[in-house]
Formats: C-alpha cells, structure tokens, sequence
C-alpha cells in the first residue's frame, strides 16, 4: 500500500455520512494528493518521498477529517432541505387530490363551518408553506454564507434552518388534527388513500427531525 493510499484509508475510517459524498471527497483529496506528488516527481524526488511530502502537505488526517466531516454534515442538511422544498408541498398536494377523487367537495358533509375553524384552516395553509420557503431561503442564503463561514458554522446555520422547517410543519398538522378533531373526528377519517398520505406526511415530518437534533458523528482522534 502506498502512502498515499494509506492516507486515505485513514480519512476513510474517521468519517460518517453518506456514501456517495464521502466517496466524492476522498476521490478528491486522493486525485489532489496524486498530483502534488506528481510535482515532486517531476522535481526530481522518488515516488515514494514524493508521497510522503504530498500527504505532509495535505495536513494531519485527524485535521483534514474534522473539516471534511464538517462538510459531509453540510451536504447532508441541503439534501434535507431539498426534500423540504419538494416533499412538503408534494405531500400536500397528494392529499389535496386525492380528497377530491375519493371524497369530494367539503359540504357534501352538509354541515358549516365555524368561524373559529375556518381560522385554522387559514392558519394552517400559512403555515405549511413556510417550511418549503424556509427551505429556498436557507438554500440560496448557504450559497451567500458559504464565502464568509466555513463548513462548520455554515453546518449549525443549515442544521437549525433544518430543524425549524421541520417543527413549523409538525405544527401545522398538529393544529390542523386537533381543530379538525374538536369539530367533527369523523373527518379524520376522510378515505383509505387520503388517510395513508396523511400518515406519511407524519411519518416524513418526524423524519425531518433527527438530522436537524441529533449530535453529530464524533471523529476518532
């Protein structure tokens, strides 16, 4: 094994996270390391001194991974975000179609709807939008931050957005079932296909929140 490849195998070992972005970084500092030692070949040097200095360069594997894995969170969040952007209002408007297809307008139920509820509703579709618009802010906001921050603040500014986009929408159901319940509990049960989307708009904005709270993997030292 060169030393080169020793060296990535080390950074290998100390970082978490997706493997197709973990991939891309190593293959990164891998081809970067390659053409160092190259230069020091040309320069007159052995391959394998050549190496050596490549990697001294590079830096400690113990620093190089903390600032990759800083970057590996980072990646991860805008992933969230992205599937903020279209998961939310895609749900939504699965259940939306799926109501009228399987339901059908909302007087059919033949009863009207109290001021006090027709509050909630209005409340309810402000707040399901913002998740998605906190999710396009924070996106174009991470292109802007991210010449003035490094990976990992611009890391814990994603990770909070994260957590808010997902809290706002938990929110939003939230208010929407218990005034719904507090009206008439049997439109929670609306039809088959409607009542399946609403269980994994849940189990999606739950699962929106670990990436946002949970610690961060630790690096080995």
């Amino acid at each position: 094994m060169t030393t080169i490849e020793a060296y990535i195998g080390d950074l290998d070992t100390r970082l978490r996270g997706s493997a197709g972005a973990k991939a891309d970084l190593l293959t990164e500092a891998k081809d970067g390391l390659i053409d160092a030692a190259e230069a020091y070949r040309e320069g007159g040097v052995d391959e394998a001194e050549a190496e050596r200095r490549a990697v001294a360069d590079f830096g400690p594997a113990a620093v190089i991974a903390r600032e990759y894995q800083a970057e590996l969170a980072l990646r991860g969040d805008i992933g969230t975000l992205w599937k903020v952007i279209v998961g939310i209002p895609l749900i939504q408007v699965g259940w939306e179609l799926a109501r009228i297809w399987t339901y059908g307008d909302w007087s059919r139920s033949g009863n009207s709807h109290p001021e006090w509820y027709m509050s909630v509703i209005e409340l309810f579709g402000v707040l399901v939008l913002v998740p998605p618009v906190i999710g396009v802010v924070a996106l174009f906001g991470t292109r802007r931050l991210g010449r003035r921050l490094d990976s990992v603040r611009l890391g814990k500014v994603t990770r909070w957005t994260v957590g808010a986009a997902a809290s706002t929408n938990l929110l939003a159901l939230l208010l929407l079932t218990v005034g719904t319940a507090a009206l008439d509990p049997s439109r929670l049960n609306v039809s088959l296909v409607c009542n399946v989307l609403a269980i994994g708009w849940v189990a999606f904005s739950f699962w929106l929140l670990p990436p946002a709270f949970r610690p961060r993997p630790a690096l080995a030292a």
